[in-house]
């Protein structure tokens, strides 16, 4: 089958994907983000690098937590060589922030980072993979497609006026 033709599936990768999913969406929750990609050779998704997967910080308040998670998030996606700034990701981001109306709340994002400057063959893989990501892991977050990072940056205005939801 062509590259086109095939979903990407969660293989190897699995139990690593699966194990730091669970440890952002139940029992101690200790991530504020995670990251998956796909593989080099277009096989699989896998858990991106540490460094995209941001703990949270209990030492500070949750909500500056948010925003500084946000921020790093944000500045990794653009950093680096241009073969990483040009990678689309899935990235799981729990925001917790309070409303215009004064009620302290929480949300988890799926965003699908798919930067414009992505070849053709990687978008397409990202997106026909997204799916078998979705249904693997069992997300039920609210999806939000991002193809700059000032759409990653306007989430949590948009959370805070309630116009996401």
């Amino acid at each position: 089958k062509q590259w086109y033709q095939r979903r990407v599936a969660i293989t190897a990768g699995d139990e690593e994907c699966k194990k730091i999913f669970l440890e952002f969406n139940t029992g101690s929750k200790i991530y504020r983000c995670i990251t998956f990609r796909v593989s080099t050779n277009n096989k699989m998704v896998i858990r991106e690098e540490d460094k995209f997967n941001i703990k949270k910080d209990a030492d500070i308040c949750q909500k500056e937590d948010t925003k500084n998670a946000l921020k790093a998030i944000s500045k990794l996606l653009v950093e680096g060589d241009d073969a990483s700034n040009a990678s689309p990701r899935w990235v799981l981001f729990n925001f917790e922030f309070v409303t215009d109306d004064g009620r302290d709340t929480d949300k988890s994002i799926f965003i699908k980072w798919c930067p414009e400057s992505a070849k053709v063959k990687a978008r397409m893989v990202f997106t026909t993979s997204t799916k078998g990501l979705v249904d693997d892991l069992k997300i039920s977050a609210t999806a939000v497609q991002a193809d700059c990072i000032e759409e990653i940056q306007e989430i949590l205005p948009k959370l805070q006026n309630g116009t996401l939801k």
